[in-house]
């Protein structure tokens, strides 16, 4: 939606992923559009259940074959529609120029692999190293992480790391081969704020000593606010809001995105006012609302909210947004 003049990295266009459920098909990603430049990135926002790691998986490959029903829209990396390639294809591109941090680090590592091994294996799996050369690059990635001991750390097992320990790890993987685009997966999640901190540091380092393009997947405004050039605001599998992160953040259109930035804890705040919630459930997507799938939920709603999709309408040159009754601009 929002980018420069030269090609972008990615370009994701009217994306779909739909699910063959038993209760019907299941609209987890329904005509998502967005770009990724090198060097820069991309926060996806939004409630747990919005579609934004199933956006992820779509992006890097990763869903059941079984349930997923034929796609429609493009992914485009390079030049090339990831979604009009072979597994085999995919399979050299995943890892090596798409790679992804996972939410659950400790679920994402294998418990009977030490941690070197597992670094080892995509190094021999997409370059020309010998297993000796491999094993020495593992060791260093660790240590560039920030693994303390890093040469006695490659030989442990995950189960003995802590959190922030094993989202270094996750990283250290994902960066091995030093991808192009990075996708992270709420990579602060169940970490205190001074781990967090850190990782959220050791990201925005290692994207700029590798220019990758990044796309940032949180709920957390504030993450996104420190660390994402632009932001796109996802519910009920669409994004309503996109644009550089300081105008979105700054000047909401979109009733959500005010929603939502209401929601978050203020320092400023009276110490017993309560904090604003949103209120009711996000939309059923085997059966999703004709009209603005937020409209349940807003007490903004117009008539036409109940019946029409809100149509993107600009803010300013990078700023857009759909809703029928938005926010006066600023």
């Amino acid at each position: 939606m929002t980018g420069s003049d030269a090609e972008p990295m990615l370009k994701v266009e009217n994306l779909h992923t739909h699910f063959d459920l038993p209760q019907g098909v299941l609209r987890a990603v329904d005509g998502v559009s967005f770009t990724v430049e090198a060097g820069r990135t991309l926060g996806i926002v939004g409630e747990s259940g919005s579609g934004k790691s199933v956006l992820a998986r779509s992006i890097i490959g990763l869903l059941p074959s079984d349930r997923t029903l034929k796609p429609g829209g493009r992914i485009l990396f390079g030049g090339r529609d990831l979604r009009a390639i072979s597994e085999a294809e995919m399979r050299r591109i995943r890892g090596r120029e798409v790679a992804m941090i996972f939410q659950d680090p400790l679920t994402s590592l294998n418990p009977v692999l030490t941690i070197g091994r597992q670094i080892e294996q995509v190094l021999l799996q997409h370059t020309d190293l010998s297993k000796a050369a491999a094993r020495e690059r593992a060791v260093e990635l660790l240590a560039e992480v920030g693994i303390p001991d890093p040469r006695q750390r490659a030989l442990e097992y995950a189960h003995r790391m802590s959190g922030g320990m094993r989202q270094r790890i996750v990283i250290a993987i994902a960066l091995a081969c030093n991808p192009r685009l990075l996708i992270a997966d709420e990579p602060t999640t169940a970490l205190d704020v001074t781990v967090q901190a850190q990782i959220l540091d050791l990201l925005r380092q290692l994207q700029d000593s590798h220019s990758m393009g990044m796309i940032l997947i949180t709920h957390n405004l504030g993450v996104v606010a420190e660390m994402c050039d632009e932001v796109a605001v996802m519910y009920a599998g669409r994004i309503f809001e996109h644009g550089p992160v300081d105008d979105v953040l700054a000047r909401p259109r979109m009733r959500y995105t005010e929603a939502l930035l209401r929601s978050v804890p203020r320092l400023d705040a009276v110490s017993h006012q309560r904090l604003p919630v949103i209120d009711g459930q996000p939309p059923n997507l085997v059966k999703p609302p004709p009209g603005c799938r937020f409209a349940a939920r807003c007490a903004y709603r117009i008539g036409r909210c109940d019946v029409d999709a809100p149509e993107f309408r600009q803010s300013g040159r990078d700023h857009v947004f759909a809703c029928w009754n938005p926010l006066e601009e600023s």
